[in-house]
């Protein structure tokens, strides 16, 4: 797999369709927690969707080029 340069990912993350993405990804983790929070208790496998549903959007929103390189900076 080919490993983008950290500029090369710089200047993807300020692509206005990146941040369009990202930004859509934010809301969709609000719009989880909403649900969550009007409807957790009622059904523990639907709870754990959310929850993992909002885990890995937190971690797609978080990735750095760091994780792909195993630089520290």
């Amino acid at each position: 797999m080919a490993i983008p340069s950290a500029s090369d990912f710089s200047n993807w993350r300020q692509d206005p369709v990146t941040k369009a993405f990202y930004l859509a990804m934010v809301e969709r983790i609000e719009e989880a927690k909403e649900v969550l929070s009007m409807q957790a208790g009622f059904n523990s496998v639907e709870d754990s969707y959310y929850r993992g549903f909002i885990r890995a959007y937190r971690e797609a929103l978080e990735f750095r080029i760091d994780d792909l390189t195993g630089d520290t900076q």
